[in-house]
């Protein structure tokens, strides 16, 4: 595997997709239809009624219902992403070496990480979040170096600390190209995401289903994006092949 620019990447993750769509597509809607539904429903049940008094809205949701309900939501944010980047990028990285890829196998693997993903995703998230109250700069450089915590845990299957050092050694020579391939791909799938979402209205039912395809159809194209990413960086470093990336694949099942 050679080293990729900022465009060989988009491109190759537009190609892996447009092979692979069908499945990659089932792959995320098998979680992200009953999971939004269940969140849309229960922020339905926890916004209260509404009624139009003086020309001012006035909503009988208690501050309570909606701390809950904000809870609920989060909770199930936390899920679908932990369980579909586990599952996703698994998939990806068969779909990038050209093996057949495969839904029911996907989330079996994906639900077997899914609590070593969810705790490398809550480490960066702080991390993160942290580096952004410091002054924004900071919050950019950890993004950046760990952008492929992920990827490090799902297919070299390391935990932990140890996936956030993995990504931060491999990013660190490299922080530009890094940097330029997470904000041209997240200026894409939201340019994507906001005109599917805009398109479900004020309804809480349209804007329920419009949510779940603009998730559904771009979750494929950032989990490509992240996995190429990975494995560039990982050209960049070492002798890696399709074959070694199979045999890692197949080690850590």
């Amino acid at each position: 595997m050679r080293p990729r620019t900022l465009g060989e990447i988009l491109s190759a993750a537009f190609d892996i997709y447009k092979t692979n769509a069908s499945k990659l597509i089932v792959i995320v809607a098998v979680v992200v239809v009953p999971l939004s539904l269940i969140g849309a429903l229960l922020g339905q049940a926890f916004a209260g009624n509404e009624e139009v008094v003086a020309g001012q809205t006035i909503s009988d949701r208690s501050f309570g219902a909606f701390v809950l309900g904000a809870i609920v939501a989060a909770i199930i944010g936390i899920i679908i992403s932990a369980i579909l980047q586990a599952a996703m990028l698994r998939a990806a990285a068969l779909a990038t070496i050209g093996d057949p890829v495969d839904v029911s196998e996907s989330y079996r693997w994906g639900l077997k990480r899914f609590g070593s993903v969810l705790l490398v995703a809550f480490l960066v998230g702080i991390t993160v979040a942290v580096g952004f109250i410091l002054l924004i700069i900071p919050g950019i450089i950890f993004l950046t170096l760990l952008s492929v915590s992920i990827p490090a845990v799902v297919i070299e299957n390391r935990r932990g600390t140890d996936a956030m050092k993995r990504s931060w050694n491999l990013a660190k020579e490299n922080f530009w190209h890094v940097l330029g391939v997470i904000i041209v791909a997240a200026i894409i799938t939201g340019i994507v995401g906001s005109i599917l979402r805009s398109l479900g209205g004020d309804n809480w039912f349209g804007a329920w289903i419009f949510s779940a395809i603009a998730q559904i159809l771009t979750a494929p194209f950032s989990a490509l994006v992240s996995v190429l990413l990975y494995l560039d960086l990982r050209a960049r470093k070492e002798a890696l092949t399709a074959a070694s990336l199979r045999t890692e694949l197949a080690q850590n099942a």
